[in-house]
């Protein structure tokens, strides 16, 4: 990260006491991709306040945080966990979880705001796109921009209303797909919108295992969690892949 950038992030120390946005981000182990979403971040400083909720990082990530005056929340690793944690940290009326290698778009406080001034609405998240031009990648960008609990997951950035995390009870400590199920919850309780304005997540995953391949496990996971197998029991398969 250039100085510039670094500068620019470092006046994440100068935001209001009482932001408007907590924008909670889950790491483990993330201190090559975690710059540049406190860069993306910078602009936003006086509306939005950072709190990284670490898992264990032995790479720096903690370090980096802090020298970007965010707040670090350390607890035991699991998204799920992490995410909780840093949301009784936060000071601000609504919550943003964002992955630690996914980037906002520019207008993304107002988008927030303007989705949440609707009482009928629950939560919302912004659509998917990758950092690699994909033709594959592509068609699962497309596709995330279709409001449907099977089209919307963690990485597109979620975000509600502190009060009601707080009243669903947030997330279950399941050591993943914490999201599909919170998702659930949520389009149960109110009206779920769909931004149409896109977050740039890493396409590390898929490029590491195949995007044919990654997205197929993607599904067959969610579809058997959905059909009552345990995360626990999921993940074990999902960790053992290759």
């Amino acid at each position: 990260m250039g100085k510039a950038k670094a500068s620019e992030a470092g006046v994440l120390a100068d935001r209001p006491t009482t932001p408007a946005i907590a924008c909670i981000l889950p790491t483990l182990n993330e201190a090559r991709v975690l710059p540049s979403t406190l860069d993306a971040l910078a602009p936003h400083a006086n509306s939005i306040q950072i709190i990284v909720a670490d898992g264990g990082s032995q790479d720096g990530t903690q370090d980096i945080a802090r020298k970007l005056n965010c707040r670090v929340v350390e607890s035991a690793p699991g998204r799920g966990v992490q995410m909780n944690a840093g949301a009784r940290e936060a000071r601000a009326p609504i919550l943003l979880f964002l992955h630690a290698d996914t980037i906002l778009p520019p207008n993304a406080v107002d988008e927030i705001e303007s989705i949440l001034s609707d009482p009928s609405v629950i939560a919302g998240s912004f659509r998917l796109t990758f950092d690699r031009d994909d033709p594959l990648l592509n068609v699962y960008s497309a596709c995330s921009s279709f409001n449907l609990g099977c089209l919307t997951y963690g990485d597109q950035g979620l975000f509600l209303r502190t009060r009601t995390f707080r009243e669903l009870g947030g997330f279950k400590p399941y050591p993943f797909l914490e999201d599909v199920e919170f998702q659930s919850r949520l389009r149960r309780h109110g009206r779920f919108v769909k931004s149409s304005s896109p977050v740039v997540t890493s396409a590390r995953r898929f490029t590491r295992h195949g995007v044919i391949k990654q997205q197929l496990r993607n599904f067959f996971i969610v579809a058997l969690f959905r059909a009552g197998i345990s995360p626990t029991a999921l993940h074990r398969f999902y960790r053992a892949a290759p």
